[in-house]
């Protein structure tokens, strides 16, 4: 299963009590789970158990009997600033803060455990993740707002949802907002390196806290996206599908057509194709099509067959009939014009959007197994 052993000791049973909660919720099969609130329980325990990865302990109960054994990481738990440990400070690999939000704190705990440790931990969960990405012919069609918009969907009704912005320059932080340490910039340098990725793409992973999605920051600078290439986001993918941990991902592609994006699609189970109703999508959605079609006989893979078409700032649609060759499997009413300059980060905001974005949920989650977490928390004993 990939779990990491975590034992948690702090004089404060409540505090230790709701961290097993957090995890057992929000990281699901992720721990093996003990806690202490007893430094000779604490040191009983160490003392029998073989197979203990990260030791987290209170700087005030930590003593030098505490990973003598080596086989384990320990981190202190720290009340007040980062520093040196009074104690034994070769025992110590590092400290985190005990205050903060608990994503943030396990995130570090992580990225901790993957740098002073070569050990693999890869997670294989029970899901069957979804990977669907969305990709328009031109700019300014709504695509990230939709492609946004059904990931808060997806979580809202109870999946584990995750937002992964590849495009050329990320609108991430127009929909969601998260405090980490670290950025797409950590994503791009693992993704060159080799060894355990998942472990680090946890720790550089963000929730956000009203929606419940997950996601990355966008890097430190812009031009760091042109270091992504084909075998980069092909090894992103089958990572993510791989680990089971969501159940749906959802990839904000940039416009047009590219091997990064010929690469995510194939590997994708539906293509969102946005489109809109004005000449400048008439031309660009018709280079678009030949180039599918040039594609698919490249490649040898039915990339058509995945599409999904939806147009967006619908405004006279019938319902009837093709848009620039594609029939719409769904329709998305102009909520800027109905409601005024609604900016494209509000737009997920906007009662009348998400529920255009129904349909498309409907669609993505047909034949999807109900939502749930599945029962494999770990234990806690104190």
């Amino acid at each position: 299963m990939g779990r990491l052993s975590l034992v948690i000791a702090d004089y404060d049973a409540e505090y230790i009590r709701n961290f097993g909660k957090y995890l057992i919720t929000n990281y699901p099969g992720r721990f093996e789970l003990a806690s202490f609130s007893s430094p000779q329980a604490l040191n009983d325990f160490l003392e029998s158990s073989s197979s203990v990865d990260i030791v987290l302990v209170n700087s005030q109960m930590y003593d030098a009997g505490i990973g003598r054994s080596g086989r384990e990481l320990v981190l202190l738990l720290a009340e007040g600033g980062r520093g040196t440990v009074p104690q034994c400070p070769e025992q110590a690999a590092g400290s985190v803060m005990k205050y903060q939000h608990m994503d943030r704190l396990v995130s570090e705990i992580l990225r901790l455990y993957a740098v002073n440790t070569a050990r693999d931990h890869p997670v294989h969960g029970r899901k069957n993740t979804f990977i669907v990405s969305a990709v328009s012919p031109a700019g300014g069609t709504g695509k990230s707002s939709i492609a946004a918009g059904c990931s808060i969907m997806c979580a809202g009704r109870g999946y584990r949802a995750f937002y992964l912005n590849l495009e050329n320059s990320p609108s991430t932080e127009r929909f969601f907002r998260g405090e980490s340490n670290q950025s797409f910039s950590n994503v791009l340098y693992h993704l060159k390196g080799s060894g355990s990725l998942w472990l680090r793409l946890e720790s550089a992973r963000c929730p956000d806290a009203r929606s419940g999605v997950h996601f990355f920051k966008p890097p430190e600078s812009m031009l760091e996206m042109n270091e992504l290439e084909e075998q980069d986001v092909v090894r992103l993918i089958r990572e993510f599908r791989s680990s089971c941990v969501y159940d749906m991902v959802f990839v904000d592609l940039s416009t047009g057509l590219s091997n990064i994006n010929a690469e995510v699609m194939r590997h994708s189970d539906i293509v969102l194709l946005v489109l809109v109703q004005d000449p400048v999508m008439e031309i660009k959605a018709d280079v678009f099509s030949r180039g599918l079609d040039l594609l698919e006989s490249r490649r040898k893979t039915a990339l058509a067959d995945k599409l999904l078409p939806v147009l967006n700032f619908a405004s006279g649609y019938t319902g009837c009939g093709s848009v620039y060759g594609y029939r719409p499997a769904a329709v998305i009413p102009d909520c800027t014009r109905m409601y005024g300059n609604t900016s494209v980060g509000g737009l997920i905001s906007d009662v009348s959007f998400l529920t255009g974005l129904n349909s498309i949920a409907d669609r993505i989650l047909a034949g999807r197994p109900p939502a749930g977490i599945s029962g494999e928390g770990g234990g806690s004993v104190a």
